[in-house]
């Protein structure tokens, strides 16, 4: 008997299937521990059904980073277009990442947390690694632009002392390592607001 043609809707909703199962596999067992056939078992369907859509696993590893990187890059583009100040608009970034990360620690786990191979067999991977660092790339060197911030450091440099200092709270957040009589959030602002306040001052003293 013929096998029947899968519609396209009947694909993407595979697609978004496989995708949400892979990637509580992915962070529950780390990628060693996820296998094809532990996919299938999760969807319901044979190994076989899930190689008709993607190669192996590093293909389909490939294919939740990316969508896990697609959806904070447009968390974080939102962030980026809903202020004009741009010294604000970097607490909005770090706030918008906080929240992601609240409210998708999977996702988080898996773009930041998980062994990283290099995306460049990916090139989608690699658009959307690098479209969701973009926002706040750029408003780092608007600061710099603008006189806010010193240029030295220089502006990567200065973009990863940020996002470090963020992850780090996003990090001890997701472990449960932060005091339960703190709220997160205003620990969260409250490294912001140090920390922005002071790479801002430290460029009115020189």
């Amino acid at each position: 008997m013929a096998r029947l043609k899968l519609t396209q809707e009947q694909i993407t909703e595979f697609k978004q299937q496989l995708v949400s199962t892979a990637t509580s596999l992915f962070v529950d067992t780390g990628y060693a521990g996820v296998t094809m056939r532990a996919i299938a078992k999760e969807l319901g369907c044979s190994p076989m059904k899930a190689y008709r859509y993607f190669g192996d696993k590093d293909e389909i590893y490939a294919m939740v980073r990316t969508a896990a990187y697609q959806s904070f890059a447009e968390s974080q583009q939102i962030a980026y277009f809903s202020r004009d100040n741009t010294l604000e608009r970097l607490v909005q970034l770090g706030l918008a990442y906080f929240h992601y990360a609240t409210e998708n620690p999977d996702q988080y786990r898996l773009m930041f947390e998980l062994s990283q191979p290099d995306p460049v067999d990916y090139p989608q991977l690699q658009e959307a690694e690098n479209a969701s660092m973009k926002p706040l790339h750029t408003s780092v060197a608007e600061l710099i632009s603008e006189g806010i911030f010193l240029d030295d450091p220089a502006a990567e440099i200065q973009t990863h002392v940020i996002w470090s200092a963020v992850h780090g709270v996003v990090s001890l957040n997701l472990a449960g390592k932060l005091s339960k009589r703190v709220d997160t959030a205003e620990v969260e602002r409250a490294i912001m607001d140090i920390l922005f306040s002071g790479l801002a001052a430290s460029s009115r003293t020189v």
